[in-house]
């Protein structure tokens, strides 16, 4: 091509041969550019610009020297007919494996996801509470239906002391980078014998007009508020907005059965 011929001229006088060959070196500035990346993430991990620190928030007092928060949770039971919901492990575990803590049932857990929305196409968790059964309230039952004992049912009374986890919720401390302060709260159980997680409901699903056909942004959640400025938050029903999670209106969760 004749973009690439070069003329060199002599001439009999001593001078310097310039040769105008251009050099582009792909590595020229690469080390700058590595060290301006690397102060950019370190800028980031440090959080100059967004402030990450995370807060607890309590449950709000709703009678004096009360701030415990509390729920119920039921399963379905068809050992009669008609099937009734009942605040119990029984209708999944034998009462040797709850009260031997056997792996079957030290493995199940239940697990609370905290939503930005109840509409599923919009929808992202951002908090995730554990509640193991080891914890939780009592009831009497027949062991080898003949020794009577205490084993644990799924009924939670959370607080200071005592049953803690699961009492406090951890947020972000500011609001620069997301300004949420309500999230809608779903429930499910991890089943440790069978590896399965069940949904549950905020109504009794035998008591809808259609109990396999019904809107899930109206019955699988509650709505939790946040109070940044008390650091503190509150439970409601919904999608009719009243205050639970206390002892006289505890948060009450209902087995789904997929039809």
């Amino acid at each position: 091509m004749a973009a690439n011929n070069i003329r060199v001229l002599f001439d009999n006088r001593g001078k310097d041969l310039v040769i105008p060959i251009e050099q582009t070196w792909d590595f020229q500035g690469q080390q700058q550019a590595v060290e301006e990346y690397e102060a950019q993430v370190v800028a980031e991990i440090l959080n100059k610009d967004q402030d990450f620190e995370v807060n607890r928030f309590v449950h709000k007092e709703y009678d004096p020297n009360k701030s415990s928060i509390n729920y119920d949770f039921y399963f379905w039971s068809s050992t009669t007919n008609p099937g009734v919901y009942t605040n119990s492990y029984l209708p999944r575990f034998t009462p040797n494996q709850i009260y031997y803590y056997t792996g079957p049932f030290v493995k199940s857990f239940w697990k609370l996801d905290f939503y930005t929305t109840p509409q599923n196409r919009d929808q992202q968790a951002y908090i995730t509470i554990i509640l193991p059964t080891q914890q939780g309230l009592f009831q009497q039952t027949l062991l080898n239906n003949t020794t009577n004992v205490t084993i644990r049912k799924p009924s939670y009374s959370l607080d200071y002391i005592g049953d803690k986890e699961g009492f406090f919720l951890y947020w972000l401390k500011k609001r620069n980078f997301l300004d949420i302060n309500t999230f809608y709260m779903t429930a499910k159980f991890f089943d440790g014998s069978t590896g399965e997680f069940t949904k549950f409901m905020n109504q009794p699903q035998n008591t809808l007009a259609n109990p396999t056909d019904f809107p899930g942004e109206e019955y699988f959640y509650y709505k939790v508020d946040l109070d940044y400025i008390y650091q503190t938050y509150e439970v409601f029903s919904y999608p009719n907005i009243v205050r639970s999670g206390t002892v006289s209106n505890p948060i009450k969760w209902y087995e789904y059965v997929n039809p």
